[in-house]
């Protein structure tokens, strides 16, 4: 009997082939399964390092008018299109804000339409010889500077080109409530 109990615990030691086979699937799977962690960890990673720092961004010109279709001295808001770009989507055609557009000759100033004081809309005064922001009576020159209200700053002038008869935007959105104009991450 002592030799069947022997033989016995041979047979149940050695493993088995399917035993082997299940293994090495589970081994597979969990090394394919990291592999893809760290790749989608590697793309964020790489993402984030080489997005911008201190503030410094990439030009973002967008078609505001035509040139001809703006009248001089009279401003007029315009509303930017483009693409609206979040973390891993981005959505062609979006109204991304608007701009308030002066003409002088061939010269177009762009006053971004966001109040700096809490992001409300600025409107044209009713006298239209400055802009107003409604939710907390902030008012500015036609030029854009704080002429009361509790703006921490006058509204934010964006740059403009003139190309192919269209009046170009570098539409960008700053931090608001803040006295000094840093760009925000939106």
């Amino acid at each position: 009997m002592a030799e069947s109990k022997e033989a016995g615990n041979t047979e149940q030691s050695a493993p088995q082939p399917a035993d082997e086979s299940r293994r090495g699937a589970l081994k597979v799977l969990v090394t394919a399964g990291s592999i893809a962690y760290a790749g989608a960890l590697a793309a964020v990673g790489a993402s984030f390092a080489t997005s911008t720092v201190g503030g410094e961004t990439r030009e973002r010109w967008l078609r505001a008018a035509r040139l001809a279709d703006l009248p001089e001295g009279e401003p007029r808001r315009v509303p930017m299109i483009g693409d609206a770009r979040d973390a891993f989507t981005v959505t062609p055609a979006e109204q991304l804000g608007s701009v308030w557009l002066l003409r002088k000759g061939n010269d177009v100033k762009a006053l971004s339409a966001t109040c700096p004081h809490l992001g409300c809309a600025i409107d044209l005064a009713a006298d239209k010889k400055g802009y107003s922001c409604p939710c907390h009576t902030s008012a500015f020159s036609i030029e854009g500077a704080t002429q009361s209200g509790p703006s921490p700053r006058g509204m934010d002038l964006l740059a403009t080109r003139i190309t192919d008869g269209w009046v170009e935007v570098d539409f960008r959105k700053y931090r608001q409530g803040t006295a000094e104009k840093k760009e925000s991450a939106s």
